[in-house]
């Protein structure tokens, strides 16, 4: 493959692609002979860059392609966190065996995670095509995965890549947040929450109480978090199988904060789901009772659930929502309103006390 250095378009060198493939065929006669961009299909935002490539290659015995993923993760997550090419990166290098669930195959990776390059999973389904099934396997499957690592935080500690928000994270996260409400007063925008008093009061409230949000999330065991399981991160094969991938905020906490985020980013992204939100929930609470033997009274249920979206919003949304112009929101509002801004506040009110 003869390629000047002002043609080569990809983050990794030919001599990285054919190791790594080298490496997945079992093959060392293994040569690249052409890479070329691919079309990604069921493509949606991702944190950084994402390409499908095509690779074609020759060996002693025949030539073949083969089809590939490359990311590009961009930055950290938040500063003074572990960047989260580095925590995907260290998933697939360091955690894979030991996981229960299907993920692909790491081709290749930049030590410190600035790219890597990953087996091509193929969908079956758009996952705003998801059947009932499919998230009810989906549901099975986040259970074996808490259920594997549940209890085991010290355990987990030898990976100092993963983050731990409510723990050694937790001040980098407030500290965001209260920056992003800092500027949202000094620029009265974006004008959906600095215009209106009781939204404000809301932000206000998460930052400053920060502490007793987190208190009843600490109270729960911890177990391996996906981070950002929801069906736009998962395969769906011919078989009803399932393949899990996009571990870039990977960490350690309760397993609630897991299933928060399938429904409510199921629920952002899609109109309507073939389960409801209750449904889900139960699905997931008879896994870890039939599994590790985990039960939560109602009340109990309630009050993490409450603490799990009032924390997730404070770590992941009131920053964003600091610099996305008004007519984004705008054209987002039913979905924000309905998953995020009214369930928040309601929460507020019951959970926590306002001078």
């Amino acid at each position: 493959m003869t390629k000047t250095t002002l043609d080569w378009e990809w983050p990794f060198s030919l001599a990285d692609i054919t190791a790594g493939l080298r490496r997945y065929f079992e093959d060392t006669s293994l040569r690249v002979s052409q890479i070329r961009p691919k079309t990604m299909p069921y493509r949606r935002p991702a944190i950084g860059r994402v390409r499908a490539m095509r690779v074609e290659y020759s060996t002693s015995i025949g030539s073949g392609t083969c089809d590939l993923v490359v990311k590009e993760p961009r930055g950290t997550t938040r500063i003074g966190l572990a960047g989260a090419g580095r925590r995907e990166v260290g998933v697939y290098r360091s955690l894979t065996s030991h996981l229960p669930l299907p993920t692909p195959t790491l081709i290749a990776a930049s030590s410190i995670g600035d790219w890597l390059v990953l087996e091509d999973v193929q969908s079956v389904r758009d996952p705003s095509r998801w059947e009932k099934e499919d998230y009810i396997v989906a549901i099975k499957a986040l259970t074996k995965l808490h259920d594997r690592f549940w209890g085991l935080e010290t355990d987990l500690n030898v990976f100092q890549w993963l983050s731990r928000p409510i723990r050694a994270d937790f001040e980098v996260h407030v500290a965001a947040a209260a920056k992003a409400i800092e500027r949202i007063v000094n620029q009265a925008q974006p004008e959906p929450l600095a215009a209106v008093p009781e939204r404000m009061q809301v932000l206000a409230a998460l930052t400053m109480q920060a502490d007793q949000i987190v208190t009843p999330l600490l109270m729960q065991p911890s177990t391996l978090l996906h981070g950002d399981y929801w069906p736009g991160n998962i395969a769906v094969l011919e078989d009803g199988r399932q393949v899990v991938y996009d571990w870039q905020l990977t960490g350690v906490g309760p397993g609630v904060m897991d299933l928060l985020v399938f429904v409510n980013k199921s629920s952002w992204w899609f109109d309507k789901l073939p389960l409801s939100h209750a449904e889900i929930v139960e699905c997931y609470r008879e896994g870890m009772a039939a599994g590790p033997g985990v039960y939560w009274e109602e009340d109990e249920w309630n009050l993490i659930w409450d603490h799990a979206l009032m924390w997730r919003f404070l770590q992941e949304w009131v920053d964003l929502l600091a610099v996305s112009p008004d007519p984004l929101l705008e054209t987002r509002a039913e979905q924000l309103d309905h998953v995020w801004l009214h369930p928040v506040a309601s929460a507020v009110s019951r959970r926590l006390v306002f001078d």
